[in-house]
């Protein structure tokens, strides 16, 4: 297998797994020093350095911002591009508040890869319906480090 097509299996394989629910398998294609850069200007947004730090603080805060079993990443996504480096992919995403509001978002993420894992990720959402549905005190203090993306 080339590494487009490398690459190309496991960005399907992040998207089918956050779909199913099958984080084991989405933290596996995380390399242990993944960084995230996410878009915006809450708490959420920033420099997120670290598989532990993503999905030991950042996930599980976004999560609990909405009513268990309402949450449905990914039921929707498409692959746009693929090259030896990168990915590009979109990812909808739906969910009720606690409060009995609606998320109904679309994701865009920028993926880049090693030989088999993703190094890091760039994503991209509707940052105002984000800042209205997310609490910021879901990150017990912990938040990305603001300032531009890395590029």
């Amino acid at each position: 297998m080339d590494k487009v097509e490398n690459n190309r299996k496991i960005i399907e394989t992040y998207y089918e797994s956050i779909a199913s629910g099958d984080f084991e398998t989405v933290i596996s294609l995380m390399h242990e020093d993944v960084v995230f850069n996410i878009v915006g200007e809450t708490p959420y947004a920033g420099l997120w350095e670290g598989r532990d730090n993503i999905y030991g603080i950042l996930v599980p805060a976004v999560v609990s911002n909405f009513k268990e079993g309402s949450v449905k990443f990914a039921e929707r996504w498409n692959v746009m591009c693929v090259d030896e480096n990168r990915a590009t992919g979109l990812m909808s995403a739906i969910a009720e508040t606690h409060k009995g509001e609606k998320l109904d978002m679309t994701y865009c993420h920028i993926l880049k890869f090693n030989e088999n894992q993703i190094i890091e990720v760039h994503e991209f959402f509707d940052t105002a319906q984000g800042e209205r549905l997310f609490s910021n005190d879901k990150l017990n203090g912990h938040s990305g480090k603001l300032g531009p993306m890395n590029y």
